[in-house]
């Protein structure tokens, strides 16, 4: 219904008036409407009613128009005379009759006002933003930082593929922001896409993209979503769903929901990466131009039921994590939540200022977060990566740091894990295999881990029933193993029937050396687990313990390696007790006390001695309650006095010496 005129034309209204063809909007009312920053477009349901709420208000009405005042992008209207409601088909046939006319389209979900542009004679027709007449102009869509899916077709029906549509869009959002309506049923159906450089990608709450179940799984691969050689790339996924059909990817491992190589700058956050042949997440250099990725955010993403990996960092300088959750990885080894794992050994690689932040590795078939380094030498530059308040849970294992190399070939640097927890795991909460002392420093700190080996295998030889092992795999041999460092860390047991057997394992699984490895204040709690196994062959192993833990010695016997940093006392001994040491190696100290009032005697092995104030004396004894004493290895073999309380060194000794 047409509402009666008020108001009478001026001169300037009848002369437009007698000039515009039937049903055209005048300028200057297309003006008025749209000087009030598209607000009753947007409300007389231009949008198809897909309004969700202030934000998506601002981003049809501001971010597509411009905003009131200066931000307003609607110069090149000034000086046409009429707007003509049209359908997209009509644009292409009329548009060549009346190219000066603003041409407003109505399809569904395409609304929006066209321009010719006069000086553009090459642009492909995308349905969205250009739109090529049957003459061959071009007529632009006004549009201000904002572009809509929807405006280049896809519509999300579960069925059509619209991998055209939706690439369409994210080329022509090149420079702005493009969103992504929620899908009108199913979702969205789509091959491979690539993101263009200086973008922000904004999905409606909701949404769901799947990729068809084509991908091709050899090389050259594809993934779902290519982020390559690109800079400035922010995706904001407001909890949107992007996953594949995982029942068709039951081979190959290279389908990945994202793979970002060789990009700078990119943040995503708030999405998740389900179901995939591949990764969830994947951080390289593929088929790219940098050989490492820079900068790049995951910020409260999900990552699950993947077949290969929730997240692969291949190569990055600067990488951080926060706030997000890797589960129920299964399907192709490693099968982890998290492997941080170089391609190739050229030296290019790089994993530099990694951080994982309030993250979660939960119910993967393999390790949660796995860091292996055996593509990596001394060429590559150091490693730096850092877990901070992670928690593993219900894992093979919760965190590896594996494979080192040895000698001049060995990469440097740092893999720190800080107020970390492991719940749960089928082995051990923590290990380091096969990492050679002269590779990359592992450190452990207020780490804690809580009720592991729930397989009850406490000989198993990678995980040997303990909370945190160091020791070696076959596939990766070693001359040596260590450099690892534990602080203030405790192994947990709170379970009715206790599964831990060792708190913290220095273990030997061949002929290698275990070296370089320091307990500082480390704990266990529960159960009758032994705080320390440390293989009698270890060498520069420290502990300093507080509170020193004590161990009871009631029987004769040999003084286990696994006993230093401990106090080592008679107490409840009805006779003499005779202890034997261990061989003596660097960093070694054993503390001995007398509680009970009989003669506790502290004797080497043949071919060492210890060396006193007295001499150097095959052994040392004491009977007087309260008297104590410290004995520290030395390289030679032999052991120093570090400490004592009482005569130690008196003539029982002395026959001793007498009679070997």
């Amino acid at each position: 219904m047409m509402k009666e005129r008020t108001k009478p034309m001026d001169e300037a209204e009848r002369d437009e008036a007698e000039k515009r063809p039937e049903g055209a909007i005048s300028r200057r009312k297309l003006l008025a409407s749209l000087g009030a920053a598209g607000v009753a477009l947007a409300a007389g349901g231009v949008w198809n009613g897909r309004s969700s709420g202030a934000a998506y208000a601002k981003s049809v009405s501001e971010d597509v128009y411009g905003a009131l005042g200066d931000k307003l992008q609607l110069k090149d209207l000034r000086g046409l005379d009429f707007c003509l409601a049209v359908s997209l088909d009509g644009l292409r046939a009329t548009g060549d009759r009346l190219p000066d006319a603003v041409y407003y389209v109505t399809d569904a979900g395409k609304e929006g006002v066209f321009v010719y542009d006069k000086t553009d004679s090459t642009s492909a027709d995308d349905t969205g933003t250009v739109v090529v007449t049957t003459g061959g102009r071009r007529f632009k869509r006004v549009v201000g930082d904002t572009v809509v899916l929807s405006w280049f077709g896809a519509v999300g029906d579960g069925v059509t593929v619209e991998t055209l549509p939706m690439q369409a869009a994210l080329n022509a959002a090149s420079g702005k922001r493009l969103y992504i309506p929620k899908q009108r049923s199913g979702f969205y159906l789509t091959g491979q896409l690539f993101v263009p450089s200086d973008i922000v990608i904004e999905f409606e709450p909701g949404t769901v993209v799947q990729a068809v179940d084509t991908l091709k799984r050899t090389a050259p691969y594809e993934r779902l979503i290519r982020v390559k050689n690109a800079r400035n790339v922010h995706i904001i996924g407001n909890g949107a769903t992007l996953r594949m059909n995982k029942a068709a990817y039951t081979s190959g491992e290279q389908a990945h929901i994202f793979d970002i190589s060789g990009s700078e700058n990119v943040v995503i956050e708030r999405i998740h990466a389900n179901d995939s042949g591949g990764d969830g997440f994947y951080i390289g250099n593929y088929e790219a131009s940098m050989p490492f990725c820079k900068q790049i955010v995951l910020r409260h993403c999900v990552a699950d039921n993947n077949r290969r990996q929730g997240l692969s960092i291949i190569s990055a300088d600067g990488f951080l994590a926060e706030g997000c959750r890797f589960t129920n990885t299964n399907g192709t080894a490693p099968k982890s939540g998290v492997d941080i794992e170089p391609n190739n050994n050229s030296g290019q690689d790089v994993l530099k200022q990694i951080r994982f932040v309030d993250c979660v590795a939960e119910g993967n078939a393999g390790r949660g977060f796995l860091v292996s380094l055996h593509r990596m030498k001394a060429s590559n530059e150091r490693v730096d990566i850092t877990f901070r308040n992670c928690r593993t849970k219900g894992n093979s294992f919760g965190s590896s740091v594996n494979y080192g190399a040895e000698g001049a070939q060995a990469v440097k640097g740092e893999v720190t894990f800080v107020d970390c927890a492991a719940e749960q795991e089928q082995y051990a909460g923590y290990s380091v295999l096969s990492s050679s002392p002269e590779s990359v420093k592992t450190s452990f700190v207020r780490c804690r881990a809580v009720n592991c080996n729930t397989v009850n295998a406490p000989q198993d030889p990678y995980g040997f029933g303990s909370s945190f092992i160091v020791t070696t795999v076959p596939q990766f041999p070693r001359t040596a193993i260590g450099n690892v460092e534990f602080v203030e860390c405790v192994s947990v047991d709170e379970r009715a029937v206790p599964l831990i057997a060792r708190g913290f394992a220095l273990k030997k699984n061949a002929n290698e050396a275990i070296r370089d490895v320091r307990f500082v204040n480390c704990t266990v709690r529960g159960g009758a687990q032994r705080l320390l196994y440390v293989d009698p062959a270890a060498d520069r192993v420290y502990a300093d313990l507080r509170p020193q833990p004590e161990l009871a010695a009631v029987s004769s016997g040999a003084v286990e390696a696994g006993s230093i940093g401990h106090r080592i006392a008679n107490e409840g001994a009805a006779g003499a007790v005779t202890l034997t040491l261990p061989p003596a190696r660097t960093g070694r100290v054993h503390t001995f006390a007398v509680e009970s009032p009989h003669p506790l005697t502290v004797a080497t092995a043949p071919g060492s001695v210890i060396r006193t104030p007295n001499g150097s004396l095959p052994a040392v004894e004491s009977a007087n309650p309260g008297d104590s004493i410290t004995l520290t290895g030395r390289a030679d073999g032999n052991w120093d006095v570090a400490g004592a309380v009482g005569a130690w060194f008196g003539p029982a000794t002395a026959g001793r010496q007498a009679s070997r």
